[in-house]
């Protein structure tokens, strides 16, 4: 068994299994759609796996609130009293320190996907109510003729 195939096994009774591959692109598609809800998705599960990987390992760790003002430290920040020591706490923080400055960013800033569509319209039936105020091609260049 690998290492991944034994991890498999641990997180199975979690309902959880690591991915094949992981699509890059459209994982951050998915963050920034709804920055806010993930934001709060990411501290919530990302304090959770860091306080199980901690709490027996770093006394600084004491509780999930603890593991809590870590994760949205590194969110921010990227800096505060508690430093992982286990491997997994590390990858947890680089992980946090990596993606938390653009998603905390853009957190208060609103679904993005609908806002851009709904500026897209606006800028569409704006112009369409130009275009229906314009005179017709045809006549616009006879009376340019004409008065020439």
């Amino acid at each position: 068994m690998s290492w991944k195939d034994d991890l498999n096994y641990g997180l199975a009774a979690f309902g959880v299994q690591i991915p094949d591959s992981l699509p890059i692109d459209s994982l951050s598609d998915k963050l920034a759609g709804r920055p806010l809800r993930n934001t709060a998705a990411i501290v919530a599960a990302s304090a959770v796996v860091f306080y199980i990987a901690e709490r027996d390992y770093n006394p600084k760790v004491n509780d999930l609130f603890d593991a809590m003002t870590y994760c949205s430290t590194c969110l921010s920040v990227g800096y505060g009293d508690i430093f992982a020591k286990t491997p997994v706490g590390k990858l947890i923080g680089t992980t946090l320190m990596t993606l938390g400055p653009a998603l905390s960013s853009s957190a208060l800033d609103g679904p993005q996907e609908e806002s851009l569509e709904r500026v897209q319209e606006e800028i569409l039936i704006t112009l369409r109510q130009i275009l229906d105020r314009l005179p017709p091609a045809t006549q616009a260049a006879g009376e340019a003729t004409a008065n020439a």
